[in-house]
């Protein structure tokens, strides 16, 4: 399991401190590789215990274990050849088809189904395509989405007329663009509901929504070529349509005594 992976399945016994030295991190994994604690501790202006906690909270023994890791993934990255790229490529759909037929999206559907108006907003070109999706796909299931299109004004319009009953569903790769933040906390302020879109990583918007999803994207580099993989932002939106008619079912049968 990555370093990153291992983020995000302790994400919820970080604290502010432990998300800034990740990030530092993230951004800077080959130097962190030769840091010492203290050096860590220094750059990240924190004390070498939140470091030693920090680490430990990801399932390391201490610093030492983590620096080490750090070092391994930084040399498969140099080793990476374009050919290991497509198979890492592949076996990152296989994996998270199968995660997500696996996932209990319950918490989701009961805030789709439980919301008097559903909105979703893409911050970008690809985002807003798989908004536009979401909202097609959505039709299935006899739920109507309004995609809020446009920049900043239409944004605004968009949130003046929202209330405390509605959802909004924000798509993101990052979860550190300036619309998305900016969205997001208008939606705190206003007691909106909020769901987010995400690449599997730790993220300023995933924090501040009631519940997320994250797909895993993967980056592509050949020489001075960078590519990265986000086909699995639709294919998330499809399981989660169909998650959703299957939640739809279970309450039909619930109501009329129809289950066994």
């Amino acid at each position: 399991m990555s370093i990153e992976e291992l983020v995000r399945k302790n994400y919820n016994k970080l604290n502010e401190n432990d998300i800034y030295i990740w990030h530092f991190i993230s951004e800077n994994k080959k130097k962190c590789g030769n840091y010492t604690i203290e050096d860590m501790a220094k750059h990240c202006n924190v004390s070498r215990t939140t470091i030693m906690r920090f680490a430990q909270k990801l399932e390391f023994s201490g610093f030492s274990e983590l620096k080490v890791r750090l070092k391994i993934e930084c040399e498969k990255l140099q080793n990476h050849n374009f050919r290991s790229s497509i198979a890492d490529v592949c076996y990152s759909y296989h994996r998270l088809i199968n995660d997500m037929e696996g996932k209990d999206f319950t918490a989701v559907c009961n805030m789709i189904y439980g919301a008097n108006r559903v909105f979703v907003y893409g911050t970008g070109a690809v985002q807003s395509f798989v908004a536009q999706e979401l909202k097609r796909a959505f039709l299935s299931a006899q739920v109507c989405i309004y995609h809020i299109e446009g920049r900043e004004s239409e944004v605004a319009l968009a949130c003046d007329m929202l209330t405390d009953e509605d959802l909004v569903i924000v798509i993101s790769l990052t979860g550190e663009s300036d619309q998305a933040v900016e969205l997001a906390k208008i939606l705190k302020l206003k007691n909106v509901k909020a769901i987010s879109f995400t690449r599997m990583k730790s993220n300023t918007l995933a924090g501040m929504c009631d519940e997320n999803i994250y797909i895993s994207t993967s980056p592509v580099e050949s020489g001075d070529r960078h590519y990265e993989t986000t086909s699995l932002f639709f294919v998330v939106v499809e399981i989660l349509v169909l998650k959703y008619m299957d939640y739809l079912q279970k309450i039909y049968e619930e109501t009329f005594g129809l289950k066994e």
